[in-house]
């Protein structure tokens, strides 16, 4: 018995190699690939520079990618900025730069909305470090508050041509899949067999993820508490 985990190509190994120490059987599989956009971070110094006439600006900082060109670009930060994170492995990139970061309980959008330091935001700043598409939600409900909000979108995800595993694998061995995105769960339909896909059990990470699954077909479907391979691990020891 195996799971199957989908996620980015360049965090299979690592997630592989925990879930294996924590005695689940599992094989990572990347359908997807994070490109940094150069062309995107070239601008981005002359928008920090921008931000020095402006107080009270927030920045949230979405994923780990995001969170690495935050830390190149530390000098270029104007001083008066609070940045938040959307997840503990996100913010650890940050603190280890020694940027001081404010995490939400729950590391997802609707954990960061939840937070009082994103509650009054009205006339605010505030930049989203993201990739290219998503966190909707996100946007629209702090332009909702009264706040500013600039997408600086600095990264794109794509699927790759060939799905690459950690280890060789058949449909029969597989228990369960995890998914930790949206994007790897559409890849999914397009890369694998339909009947197989909707018979399986399914570990998700949020309730849009999990709409997302339910639509495509899947009937089974778990949610787990957040992206993290510590969460996805307790979610299916669950099951």
């Amino acid at each position: 018995m195996s799971y199957l985990l989908l996620r980015p190509q360049a965090k299979c190994q690592a997630s592989a190699k925990a879930f294996n120490q924590a005695g689940l059987n599992t094989i990572a599989c990347g359908l997807i690939d994070t490109l940094v956009d150069d062309q995107a971070i070239t601008k981005l110094p002359d928008k920090m520079a921008q931000l020095t006439k402006e107080s009270n600006i927030l920045v949230i900082v979405t994923s780990t990618v995001a969170a690495q060109q935050s830390v190149l670009l530390k000098q270029k930060w104007p001083a008066n900025i609070q940045f938040f994170a959307v997840g503990a492995s996100t913010a650890q990139i940050l603190k280890s730069a020694a940027i001081n970061v404010i995490v939400p309980q729950e590391p997802r959008t609707e954990g960061l909305l939840a937070l009082p330091e994103l509650n009054n935001v009205t006339n605010k700043t505030v930049i989203i470090m993201k990739g290219y598409g998503g966190r909707e939600l996100l946007v629209e409900s702090l332009k909702a508050r009264g706040a500013q909000v600039q997408e600086w979108e600095v990264y794109k995800r794509q699927r790759v041509t060939q799905p690459l595993s950690t280890q060789d694998w058949h449909p029969e061995q597989i228990h369960c899949i995890i998914a930790t995105s949206g994007e790897v769960i559409e890849a999914a339909f397009d890369y694998f067999e339909l009947a197989w896909l909707i018979k399986q059990k399914w570990i998700v990470v949020s309730q849009r993820t999990a709409q997302i699954a339910a639509k495509l077909g899947v009937e089974q479907i778990k949610i787990s508490k957040d992206a993290s391979d510590q969460a996805l691990i307790q979610c299916v020891q669950q099951l």
